[in-house]
């Protein structure tokens, strides 16, 4: 009780108490005295990561592989805390397909879309359940036994209530270089990097703000409260139709209604549409069963209470030519989705929104940095980099993303190179063949991360470099450390859909890929592209492709290549057989480093041996003491 007068009063004379009074304002001239006062006491790491879910855990785990000093702050009791309530219907959504008749690892993890990387192979999702769209309850206990068998450093029961950065050096006109956050608890920390991985934090309620209107994350689940009712469900993505199929067994009548028209999974390719797990409410709608999907912009529209009924009705009557049952409700519930938590960064740090018109993500840049060095933005709301083309708003995808950012940070303030492959160009396609028929993470994170095969024409060797951000090609050098010179050359992989993949009026089931190799350009399933640069693209050929995409309307990858070698989509990706992949990667690989990679079998090196005093380029392995007579074809060359 003392303590809480003693608080007020702190409070009301404007002397400050982290985490409680809500007074710090980084605007304010006193802020860098007051924040270097704080920081005395602070709990002090390299890294500082925002959130114990999903991308906050995986981005840890990479830490601490690295031995970076590193804590993780989350504000609740229990790792993934998010997974605790949602999905509100508590099915997953995401797949989880445990057999894939494979005993390839890799492989295996491009259809395993809810595990993080790690190096336990006891902690792979489908160790937990066979069930393809699991329980949200089985994600809750592998997050927990991820975080815990991990020994992962993370600060519960801690929720971040302010982030900024102040001059720690007290320099006259310095610039602030230092992290600091303040918390509920009291406890006040300090970093040189900020993660932000705190997801979409907080519901996007679009204006439907009166009390009588359930949102999705506090709607009652109890089935009775919705027999023989008349329900409104406002929205028309996944959260809408999942709480459709929820209530449709009880429900008198369900009407969806949004501005926006139902976008299929299955159409688009793009996972955060609508999934075929939950449209099984449009079954009920176009078999006329007292259900309906309706259309109607939600920015001119609201919700009242009709006076004699006491039922909601939508204001300004629905005109008879819109499609919707009735307009006395006796249950409204919003399915706005969900915005990121933009409140707790001060006006030094606040990135401001991605999008003009969203308050979905927060601005970041390609390297999922801000414009404040040493703020980035990880999983969930770092979408907006690939919102709508790829995978990178879950797990699947963003566990590479992380991946990807870990090597960026490694680079830029440890220098520690990009991981990267050595291997001779002479069978290069075989290696090339393999991984493309493996890798995981540009299969999950297909035109946003790419495999980059840098090719030596003087020494004749490869280096691979695995899941690279495509859109940051241009800073290869600068990113990864690897020293290009005019001996080296780029080939970039990339895995694309074609142009007519999908979207409204194409019958996506009939709309097979071609099977000619001559057509492969015009391939419409997934599919590998090959890009060669005889130097590496700049800045101003990546900003051509903005301008690209605005003019044309297609989404293009990458800028216009020196040469590029198209495969064709294969439904069980493989693309590893003799003619149509080995025999014609190795000579477009011929081709542009102008170089002879034939591999020649011992009894034709044995006989070119005899009938000549120099040996093809493809005996070399014989020359190098390999086969009969090896000794005198090693002398013969040298």
């Amino acid at each position: 009780m003392a303590y809480g007068i003693m608080l007020v009063f702190l409070c009301i004379f404007s002397i400050v108490i982290p985490g409680n009074c809500m007074m710090y304002d980084d605007s304010k001239e006193d802020f860098d005295k007051q924040a270097r006062k704080a920081s005395d006491a602070a709990i002090h790491h390299d890294y500082c990561v925002l959130g114990a879910g999903p991308a906050g855990l995986q981005m840890a785990y990479f830490l601490k592989s690295s031995n970076r000093d590193y804590i993780v702050i989350e504000r609740n009791n229990v790792s993934g805390s998010y997974y605790t309530t949602m999905p509100r219907h508590r099915t997953l959504i995401s797949i989880n397909k445990l057999y894939t008749g494979r005993d390839n690892k890799l492989f295996n993890e491009r259809h395993d879309w809810n595990s993080l990387l790690s190096d336990d192979e006891d902690l792979l999702f489908g160790k937990y359940t066979e069930q393809m769209f699991p329980s949200a309850d089985y994600m809750v206990q592998y997050l927990s036994d991820y975080s815990r068998k991990l020994k992962l450093n993370i600060d519960y029961n801690t929720e971040v209530t302010y982030v900024s950065k102040f001059n720690k050096d007290n320099k006259m006109n310095g610039e602030p270089n230092l992290f600091i956050m303040f918390t509920k608890t009291q406890k006040v920390y300090t970093c040189n990097k900020v993660l932000a991985a705190t997801g979409w934090a907080v519901p996007h309620k679009a204006g439907f703000t009166q009390d009588y209107i359930w949102g999705y994350e506090d709607m009652d689940l109890d089935l009775a409260k919705y027999r023989g009712k008349h329900v409104l469900i406002i929205g028309k993505a996944n959260s809408a139709f999942e709480t459709a199929n929820h209530i449709r067994d009880v429900a008198a009548s369900i009407t969806v209604l949004s501005g926006k028209r139902a976008i299929l999974a299955w159409q688009t390719h793009y996972v955060g549409d609508i999934r075929a797990i939950n449209s099984e409410f449009i079954d009920l709608y176009q078999l006329k069963s007292l259900n309906i999907i309706a259309q109607r912009d939600a920015r001119n529209m609201s919700i009242v209470v009709d006076p004699k009924t006491k039922k909601y009705i939508i204001s300004n009557d629905i005109k008879e030519s819109d499609e919707v049952p009735t307009n006395q409700f006796d249950v409204v519930i919003r399915c706005t989705g969900f915005k990121w938590d933009s409140k707790i960064y001060g006006s030094r740090v606040a990135p401001g929104n991605a999008f003009p018109t969203s308050e979905k993500f927060p601005k970041i840049n390609q390297d999922f940095q801000t414009n404040t060095p040493g703020l980035y933005f990880i999983g969930t709301i770092a979408h907006s980099l690939d919102f709508r083309k790829s995978a990178g708003g879950f797990i699947h995808g963003y566990r590479y993303t992380d991946k990807a950012l870990h090597n960026i940070l490694e680079h830029r303030y440890h220098g520690v190179n990009w991981p990267s492959t050595a291997i001779p160009l002479r069978g290069a396609e075989t290696y090339m063949l393999k991984r493309v028929s493996e890798m995981a993470g540009p299969y999950q994170m297909f035109s946003f991360l790419a495999e980059v095969y840098i090719i030596n024409k003087e020494t004749r060797t490869v280096h691979h470099f695995a899941e690279y951000p495509i859109r940051l090609i241009h800073r290869f050098q600068e990113i990864t450390g690897f020293n290009m010179t005019p001996s080296t050359v780029m080939i970039v992989l990339n895995l694309e859909y074609g142009k007519t993949f999908g979207g409204p009026g194409y019958d996506v089931l009939n709309n097979v890929h071609l099977p000619v190799t001559e057509d492969a350009h015009k391939e419409t399933l997934l599919h590998p592209v090959w890009y060669y640069y005889a130097t590496p693209p700049t800045q101003s050929d990546m900003k051509l492709i903005d301008i690209e995409e605005a003019e044309t309307g297609y989404k293009v990858h990458l800028p216009i290549p020196d040469d590029v070698y198209v495969f064709l989509g294969n439904v069980l990706t493989e693309w590893n057989y003799s003619k149509p992949h080995s025999l014609q990667l190795r000579r477009w690989l011929e081709k542009i480093t102008g170089t002879d990679l034939r591999a020649m079998a011992v009894p034709t090196c044995f006989k070119a041996s005899l009938m000549s005093d120099k040996l093809p380029p493809g005996c070399n392995g014989y020359a190098l003491g390999f086969g009969v007579f090896s000794q005198i074809a090693k002398e013969m060359n040298g």
